[in-house]
């Protein structure tokens, strides 16, 4: 009894971006033929909604992906250390967009590259990417709504006094920081930000700690790290730069969301980088 658009806008929770695309290039489909939202369904009625989306004007690039997970809706990247995730001026190839579009050029896919975060060129680790709008609808609710969990492992400079807690501070840009565009500090005037961590190992002169995100500030680990007096090792922006490591040691080790489709809780991890574990090594002997 009810009309389609009901069932659009109420129970799918559709946007009315999503509805637009929907509109232009898709349609909707009752039972086979193409239907006005307005219509009304009854029991045993199939609907089909088809969005519009298009081929990536990205560049494909054959480049060696660690493919964590992979299905019809997503596509789940284990991003090596000092690759851009999309092209930029200054990177204008070989980044993981260019490896992904080659990726769907050899699966057929004619559709956008959708990240659903982004990680700095120099951080390592999960990153989630989504095949069709209105999965990644889905997935970005449930980056907002905070279902979606993620957590990195960092080297840090010495010893922190409380080995678990909240950093609760914002963000924002300095204007004393002219010549860097993307450099943040803790602002009174800032975004809201709250990282939790918690110490994992202390070494000799470093700790390794899991930080997990509330909020996804640019540079959000980094800078309040570097707030609370242990900043990453290798990070030279914030800190400066190490004979130990060739970047800051930060990578995401983990990512925990619902499947957009099952509802199925998914737990998809990516094992410490080399020279992450080279740091810590060398910490022992």
């Amino acid at each position: 009894g009810l009309m389609i658009k009901q069932i659009i806008y109420g129970r799918l929770k559709l946007s009315r971006g999503l509805v637009r695309r929907m509109k232009k290039g898709g349609g909707v489909y009752l039972n086979g033929q193409s239907a006005y939202i307005t219509q009304r369904v009854k029991t045993g009625d199939h609907l089909q909604i088809v969005f519009a989306d298009e081929p990536t004007s990205v560049t494909p690039q054959p480049l060696d992906l660690d493919i964590l997970y992979q299905d019809d809706y997503l596509l789940v990247i284990n991003k090596k250390p000092d690759m851009a995730v999309y092209p930029t001026r200054t990177y204008p190839e070989k980044t993981l967009a260019n490896g992904i579009a080659h990726l769907w050029q050899k699966q057929g896919l004619k559709c956008k590259i959708r990240l659903l975060h982004r990680l700095d060129r120099e951080t390592s680790g999960v990153i989630i990417v989504v095949k069709d709008p209105y999965t990644y609808q889905i997935m970005v609710n449930q980056l907002r709504t905070r279902q979606l969990k993620r957590k990195y492992l960092a080297v840090v400079q010495g010893f922190l006094q409380k080995k678990e807690g909240v950093i609760d501070e914002p963000i924002g840009r300095s204007s004393s920081m002219k010549g860097h565009a993307l450099k943040r500090a803790v602002l009174s005037q800032g975004k809201p930000a709250q990282t939790y961590y918690r110490v994992v190992r202390e070494y000799k002169e470093l700790s390794l700690v899991q930080l997990e995100l509330v909020t996804g500030r640019t540079h959000q680990i980094r800078v309040h790290l570097d707030w609370l007096g242990h900043p990453i090792i290798g990070d030279d922006m914030y800190f400066r730069p190490s004979d130990l490591i060739k970047r800051q040691a930060l990578h995401a080790w983990s990512i925990e969301f619902k499947h957009p489709l099952t509802a199925e809780n998914l737990v998809v991890r990516a094992p410490l980088p080399q020279d992450m574990l080279t740091i810590l090594r060398q910490q022992l002997n």
